[in-house]
């Protein structure tokens, strides 16, 4: 998927999730209301499930074996394609998504209304993870074995997300912030392995011309 989605579709999808993601942030994180419809969302979630406050729960004790085992099965995914612009995306798209999360919740402030934690949560970092290995299992998977891998990401991706919220480590705003990021980095890698592709074909192009032309 990473080699066959079209550039401009790439494009305009890291533009859309872009401004889903400012929008987003505006919306939920900016605003009293929007803190509280949030808050309020978590809430209903957590309860649900029996949790009143934030506790560390499956997730906060399975967190770092099942990390591992969806990197393996990623890392097996894209070791099979046998392909280094597979592998080069793979590792873009992650390091992008983790990075970009971590710095994205250090720069942006949650304003003080006197709901919950004043301190940011906004994009969940443990749910970047999770969006960047389920798209890459998705954007890697070959063609006959797409479906597959987009069932198992999105159960995976989903438990995810709902065991964060669930738990009270994150409202959901934070949950589908993550996910922007996680897609907004793999339509900006494909666009730059286009524009890498296209430099590339250029170039060889002016080099073949020289040659030719000394030649004659």
């Amino acid at each position: 998927m990473f080699a066959t989605t079209r550039p401009w579709t790439a494009a305009t999808t890291a533009v859309v999730t872009a401004l889903a993601f400012a929008g987003l942030y505006l919306a939920v994180v900016h605003t009293q209301a929007g803190q509280l419809v949030d808050h309020e969302l978590m809430r209903m979630i957590s309860s649900a499930f029996g949790v009143t406050s934030p506790v560390e729960g499956a997730l906060g004790r399975y967190q770092l074996p099942m990390l591992a085992a969806g990197g393996l099965l990623v890392a097996g995914v894209v070791a099979s394609r046998r392909a280094k612009t597979v592998a080069v995306s793979a590792v873009l798209v992650l390091s992008t998504t983790v990075v970009g999360a971590y710095v994205l919740k250090a720069l942006l402030e949650r304003r003080s209304f006197g709901i919950g934690p004043e301190l940011n949560s906004f994009p969940s970092n443990t749910v970047a993870v999770v969006a960047a290995l389920a798209v890459i299992l998705v954007g890697s998977a070959a063609r006959r074995y797409r479906t597959a891998a987009f069932l198992v990401a999105a159960a995976t991706g989903s438990v995810v997300s709902v065991l964060v919220v669930a738990q009270q480590w994150h409202r959901p705003g934070d949950v589908l912030g993550a996910w922007l990021v996680a897609v907004g980095a793999a339509a900006v890698v494909r666009v730059g392995q286009a524009a890498w592709a296209w430099t590339s074909d250029v170039e060889g192009s002016l080099t073949g011309g020289q040659a030719a032309a000394h030649r004659g």
